[in-house]
């Protein structure tokens, strides 16, 4: 008797294993079938799953942006869902935009009062050391990270090309993603038109002040103030402004979204920075990325690292900012 449920419980193990492995063939087959019977919701979350194991599989990409159309027009809306605006209010902070653009295609910016800090981490990475005092004046920043509505804008004002999108499709409440340094100053430059301001990247020292909230600098990067690996599930961004805004008001300064910076890369860069308002080294082959994505674990704001400009990553944006 003892044998027998020894081995009746072996083969319920071996059961539940096989049943808990759920591969691409088994994903795609059941958005085919979600797809056939116009299900396009059910198709979408099954091809984003597939595309999850093989992220360049071009069938599941294809169909994935097929079952997103036909949802948005199922539903009598645009391509990109969720296109609501966000709500706006007119503060001193926002400058009057031309009459073309409206307000809630254009960022919202937070007064970020000037301070002393101490800069980098003497226990992160080594390019994080040493830690050293930096001076910063005022400063405006965007509340989040430029999204796919307001980066749309600039390409429709401009005549320029959106970016290829990602696998989870363009929404407009997202980070917009896969663009390249040289586009996001782009952007800057064509905002600075429209807000008759000089708009610009943040530079490192600059994001990491706003990012730890100020001279009282709080490194720690929390699920509670970004989306990471944990709570996204690696899957894609997610809408900006959705989280615990930090103690200036900033959202996702963490994670949603890497952000691109002003500042050439330099991993030494910190034993000779200057103590005011430092711009980073006068030449690199890198430009400083701060922050992490959904798609990573978080880590402390100090982290650094330097990209191409030329790079167009899934998990990296941009947000800006004026003096």
């Amino acid at each position: 008797m003892i044998r027998l449920l020894f081995v009746f419980g072996c083969i319920l193990f071996s059961v539940a294993s096989v049943a808990q492995k759920v591969t691409f063939d088994d994903y795609k087959k059941r958005a085919d079938a979600c797809f056939k019977k116009q299900d396009y919701q059910c198709a979408k979350e099954n091809y984003e799953r597939a595309l999850r194991i093989r992220n360049e599989e071009p069938y599941c990409k294809s169909q994935l942006q097929k079952a997103i159309k036909a949802l948005a027009q199922k539903t009598n809306a645009s391509v990109t869902p969720n296109p609501t605006s966000f709500p706006r209010k007119n503060t001193n902070s926002n400058p009057v935009t031309e009459k073309n653009v409206s307000r809630a295609e254009l960022p919202d910016f937070v007064l970020v009062k000037g301070g002393t800090f101490s800069m980098g981490d003497d226990k992160g990475a080594i390019d994080e050391r040493p830690v050293h005092s930096v001076t910063l004046a005022d400063f405006f920043v965007a509340k989040h990270e430029v999204t796919v509505v307001q980066y749309r804008t600039f390409t429709k004002a401009t005549g320029k090309v959106m970016p290829a999108p990602p696998n989870w499709g363009w929404q407009d409440e997202h980070p917009i993603v896969g663009v390249s340094w040289d586009d996001a100053v782009a952007y800057c430059e064509w905002l600075s038109g429209q807000l008759k301001k000089r708009v610009r990247l943040l530079t490192e020292a600059e994001w990491e002040y706003a990012a730890c909230g100020g001279a009282a600098k709080n490194a720690v990067a929390t699920e509670e103030l970004g989306w990471y690996a944990g709570n996204t599930d690696g899957a894609g961004t997610k809408p900006v402004n959705t989280k615990k805004a930090n103690k200036l008001g900033l959202f996702d300064m963490g994670g949603n979204a890497a952000e691109w910076c002003a500042d050439w890369y330099d991993k030494n860069y910190y034993a000779n920075s200057p103590s005011t308002a430092p711009a980073g080294p006068p030449q690199g082959s890198g430009r400083v990325v701060r922050g992490r994505s959904f798609g990573d674990e978080p880590k402390p704001l100090t982290f650094r690292y330097g990209l191409a400009p030329a790079s167009k990553k899934n998990t990296v944006g941009f947000r800006v900012c004026y003096e």
